[in-house]
Order: C-alpha cells, then structure tokens, then sequence
C-alpha cells in the first residue's frame, strides 16, 4: 500500500440545537478548531489535508493559515448539511453528511487512496507512531473495535478508499440516535462486513494519546501515566498472541 494519504478533518463550529453537547459554545469550539488545525498542518508526515466544516462557518482564518504551508496539499470545504437533517438523529450523523460530501467533491480525495479521519477539534500527539504502523502492517483498514465489536473509537480511524465508499459511508448513513444506533456503532459495523468481504484489518491498533475536550460531556482527555502503561503492555499481549497462533 502506498504511503500516500489524506488526512480528513469534520468540523461543526456551530451546532445549533444539536441534542447531548455539553461542548456547544461556538467561540471556544472555533479555538479548539484553531488548535487542532495549526497542530495538523505542521506535522511533517502530512502532506495532504481535507478540512470540511458543516455549519456554514466563516472558514477566512483557516484558508489564511494554509497561505504559510505551500509545499502541502490543503483544502477547505464549507457546507451547510448540519443545518439539513434532523438533529435527533445526532451529530454522527452529520459525520456522515461530511464524509459524503468530501468524497463527493474533494479534489484531493479523487486522487489520494488511502485516508485518516480524526475529530476536527483533537490532536493526536502519539500520530506520528500511528501512521507508521499503519503502513508497515500494510491492511486495509485501521480501526480499534471494542465492547464485543460493537463499538469503534472514531477519534481516529483509517481506511483505503474502498472501505470509505464501499462500506463506511453506506453504514453510517444509517447512524440514528434516537435508535440508539450511534455513528461509533456503524463504524464497527462497516468494518466488520468489509473483513468478511475480504479487506485486511490493522491487527493491533495503537490507542491515540488525544489532547482535546469531549464533545458530549466537556471534560478534557485524561490519559494517565498509569493507563499510558496498562494499554502499552495490553497492546503487547495483543501482538504477542495474534503472533503465536496455533491451530
């Protein structure tokens, strides 16, 4: 698989009415975006970047921070879908909204075949070792499927640009909050119908080390040295049994 990738970056400024957000005053959600974006554009393995915003947000500070990176690939696409749905069927439904609309008429994204998507508003400060792995493993898609594959962690998560078209986007169209189908649901549902229909799952994900705020709760990433610790041993047990199989 080519080291070639896009990074994909969802944004909601403004989410109006948007039910269970604690994290909804748009001032300090534009900051967070802010801080995020600076981060991204500045790490080295980067070197194309999708940015859709969905509240029809003035996007002027964003476009003028792309002026100083020209030697990267930057593209900023604004929308207004998160006005367009109805907004019991939650915000991961306007996730969806976004990722179609980006494959629909992004540049960038017709020409890149592998993509990373990460909540707009967090930095992914372990990311460099992510991608690495990522494209050492050599799989088609990079997800971290927990709660008896159910649940995936769509902080971030990657795929080729078949999964994306083929299985992501067509499950999390059906993202239903009130259903209590959550966007994270239809993450691992797509993932698992794309590995029995052949794609090759990352064995062992790295869990991200994300600095940022919680949307539905407002209360800041901890990840302590003691947890740092617990996942690094767990993720080594991973390896080790998925590398001593016997049959």
């Amino acid at each position: 698989m080519s080291k070639d990738f896009s990074l994909i970056l969802t944004c909601t400024i403004d989410p109006g009415d948007m039910p269970n957000l604690v994290r909804s005053n748009i001032d300090i959600r534009l900051e967070d975006y802010k801080k995020s974006f600076n981060f991204w554009v500045k790490n080295d393995f980067i070197k194309k970047l999708i940015l859709i915003e969905n509240s029809n947000y003035d996007l002027t500070y964003f476009k003028n921070v792309t002026k100083d990176v020209p030697n990267k690939e930057i593209e900023i696409i604004s929308s207004n879908s998160n006005n367009s749905f109805n907004k019991e069927l939650g915000k991961g439904y306007g996730q969806y909204l976004c990722l179609k609309e980006v494959f629909e008429k992004s540049t960038i994204a017709k020409k890149t075949d592998y993509f990373i998507d990460v909540t707009g508003r967090h930095r992914v400060k372990n990311f460099d070792n992510i991608i690495k792995h990522i494209f050492n493993c050599n799989a088609d898609i990079y997800v971290n499927i927990t709660n008896n594959l159910k649940f995936a962690d769509c902080n971030i998560y990657g795929g080729s640009k078949k999964f994306f078209l083929d299985y992501l986007i067509p499950e999390t169209k059906k993202t239903n909050d009130k259903m209590n189908k959550i966007f994270e649901n239809c993450v691992a549902n797509a993932t698992l119908k794309a590995i029995s229909e052949g794609l090759i799952l990352s064995n062992t994900p790295i869990y991200a080390d994300i600095e940022g705020y919680i949307g539905t709760n407002g209360k800041k990433y901890k990840q302590n040295f003691f947890k740092k610790t617990k996942l690094f041993f767990y993720r080594k047990l991973k390896n080790y049994f998925f590398n001593h199989k016997k049959y």
